[in-house]
């Protein structure tokens, strides 16, 4: 008799669905709220597509009128990694940070990114957010 394994899809983000990359960076209700908190600033309503590459397309479109568009450029990525984490900490470590903790991480994390890219500007929380 044949032994089989069963493999069943978990997504360690939300637990709603099977991982797919577009779920994960997309539509998983984690994930949206990190796009809504930059969309708000800019008070931009956006409805979220279906796949990573018109997401992007999008967003580049919605940034046409940003303060700084190579800080908005940034966003994505920040949101990617801060999500690639928060899932990685869940999976391998059982850890599991709350959504006021995601958040922070993210800005954080594109404060940082702003930093390193601009040198010669170092900048405040504030004036990234406000540059978006």
């Amino acid at each position: 008799m044949k032994k089989r394994i069963i493999l069943i899809p978990r997504f360690f983000l939300c637990g709603e669905q099977a991982e797919t990359v577009n779920h994960l960076f997309l539509h998983c209700r984690i994930t949206g709220q990190l796009w809504r908190l930059f969309l708000n600033l800019r008070g931009i309503a956006w409805s979220m597509p279906g796949k990573i590459t018109e997401a992007l397309t999008s967003w580049e479109q919605a940034g046409l009128l940003a303060k700084n568009r190579g800080r908005w450029r940034i966003v994505p990525a920040s949101i990617w990694w801060t999500i690639w984490k928060e899932r990685n900490s869940r999976c391998f470590e059982s850890i599991e940070n709350s959504m006021q903790q995601i958040k922070l991480n993210c800005i954080l994390l594109l404060c940082f990114w702003c930093n390193q890219l601009l040198l010669n500007d170092p900048v405040s929380i504030i004036d990234v957010l406000d540059s978006l």
